[in-house]
């Protein structure tokens, strides 16, 4: 297995954002901030480029019972 085969069997494993200039990965955001109940909004800066975006996620409201 060489390094790039390594590189994607982790990325499957443990959820990775690539930057979105250069495509270098990402393991945790610089900032987060919870907007509401079902979303999160996260700061990313590279540290190889220098490019800085923001990504958010958005939960599935939940079911009442």
């Amino acid at each position: 297995m060489d390094a790039r085969d390594a590189r994607r069997k982790y990325t499957r494993s443990f959820p990775v954002v690539e930057c979105d200039q250069c495509g270098e990965a990402l393991f945790a955001p610089q900032w987060s901030e919870h907007v509401d109940d079902r979303r999160v909004r996260h700061a990313w800066n590279c540290e190889a480029c220098g490019y800085s975006f923001e990504t958010t996620v958005c939960f599935a409201a939940l079911e009442s019972a």
